[in-house]
């Protein structure tokens, strides 16, 4: 029995058991349904909302392809009137631009060759004088040159003038002999001769027995008067003693010629105080001696040998003892400095001139530039007028020329060029004018 029963003990278990089991089943199995159910709802609804979507994407994607077109035609246009209006601006510049240049390029030219003219009229003159100077000026530098060069060759000639000269003064003495008038008349001839060799001009540099007064009122006559070219003078008289000096080269014996040398001494210094005492060194413009020429060489040479102090002694009286050689040095000297000063007047000269040319130049440019900042201006003037007239939308031409084709009564007509250029402009600002409300539709 208790087998029996724990066999219906465990049936009975084992049946609770299955039916457990199965009540288990069949609950999981109610609750999966339910579910799948739930998941197709909510896939249906969202296949529902896919389609509505894409229904709407579509129609999104035909309104872009529609503004698209409406965008790329609106874009065509406008890029092909704005290149017109490019097109016409560029040719309406280059016509207006051909017509400014031509105008200012005839002024140009015509102003160009009126100031060509005028500065040639200024600069032609200051070339042609430094051309002028120069040419003078090497030429005097050449001649300055072969001067120098050829100075020791005048020397020789002038030392051989001189012996000539003292020869002849020895082949003259017996002929002068005892006649004042004539030594002192033959030693002015050799001075003036010396004066004309040295290429000084008579009446120019030097003036000869040129009659004056003094400070003191005194008529004074030297045998020649030289001038400097700062208008000072050096007075220059001749003194001959040809007797006592035939008398010491003749001597016998050495006491005869020391008594005849004295005596030659003495009358060179007579002569000496002769010459202070008559105050040439107060003669207008004077220097502050005087020179006492010997014409014979070796008498001078003579007596400053025997007399070593004599020189001193005329120098303290204002008087300046010179040889022939020493003249001819001297003078040379003179005419180099009138050299000189006629280069450097005309030096002076042309500066001069150059100087108030170049003022005038100043004067010139400056007036010049004036002229050029009133052309500009005038030009920008006209160019505002004209812009006026002929550029803009209704500009005064273009409705001028279309009152004209309501055919106005007149035979007059404007310029043909700016006529056209004036249409242009028109066009052109009417055109820019309908391009501007071209993002207006667009954004509509």
């Amino acid at each position: 029995m208790i087998g029996y029963g724990l066999i219906v003990a465990a049936l009975m278990i084992g049946i609770l058991l299955g039916w457990i089991i199965a009540r288990s089943m069949q609950s999981k199995n109610v609750v999966n349904a339910a579910a799948v159910d739930e998941i197709r709802q909510q896939l249906k609804d969202t296949q529902q909302s896919k389609d509505a979507i894409t229904g709407q994407l579509q129609e999104a994607n035909k309104t872009i392809a529609k503004l698209d077109a409406m965008l790329d035609f609106k874009q065509e246009k406008l890029e092909t009137q704005a290149q017109e209006i490019e097109n016409i601006g560029q040719r309406f510049e280059a016509q207006f631009k051909i017509l400014a240049n031509n105008i200012l390029e005839e002024k140009a030219e015509r102003f160009a060759q009126q100031q060509e003219s005028s500065l040639k009229i200024i600069l032609d003159p200051l070339k042609e004088n430094i051309q002028n100077f120069k040419q003078e000026f090497e030429s005097k530098i050449k001649t300055e040159s072969d001067e120098r060069i050829s100075l020791r060759e005048q020397i020789k000639q002038m030392v051989g003038l001189n012996q000539t000269l003292s020869e002849q003064a020895n082949s003259l003495t017996q002929a002068l002999r005892g006649n004042v008038k004539q030594q002192g008349n033959w030693g002015e001839m050799i001075l003036e001769r010396i004066l004309e060799h040295t290429g000084l001009q008579k009446n120019v540099h030097y003036f000869v027995q040129e009659r004056s007064q003094n400070d003191s009122g005194q008529i004074i006559q030297p045998d020649v008067v030289i001038k400097y070219p700062d208008q000072r003078v050096i007075i220059i008289d001749a003194k001959v003693s040809l007797v006592h000096y035939e008398s010491y080269i003749q001597s016998k014996n050495e006491t005869e010629q020391q008594q005849n040398l004295t005596l030659m001494i003495r009358s060179v210094k007579a002569h000496i105080d002769g010459l202070s005492a008559k105050s040439y060194h107060e003669f207008n413009n004077a220097l502050d001696f005087v020179m006492m020429f010997v014409p014979v060489e070796a008498a001078y040479i003579t007596v400053m040998q025997a007399e070593p102090d004599l020189w001193q002694y005329a120098y303290h009286k204002r008087v300046l003892l010179i040889s022939p050689t020493n003249l001819i040095a001297a003078m040379k000297l003179v005419n180099d400095l009138w050299q000189r000063d006629g280069v450097n007047k005309n030096a002076q000269n042309i500066a001069d001139r150059a100087v108030k040319i170049y003022e005038k130049l100043v004067s010139f440019v400056d007036n010049f530039e004036k002229v050029g900042t009133q052309i500009d201006r005038a030009h920008d003037v006209w160019q505002d007028a004209f812009k006026q007239l002929s550029r803009g939308k209704g500009n005064l031409i273009s409705q001028a020329e279309q009152m004209k084709q309501l055919r106005l009564n007149t035979q007059k007509k404007l310029p043909t060029t700016i006529v056209e250029q004036a249409m242009m402009e028109d066009e052109a600002s009417s055109s820019s004018s309908e391009g501007g409300e071209l993002p207006t539709h667009a954004s509509a």
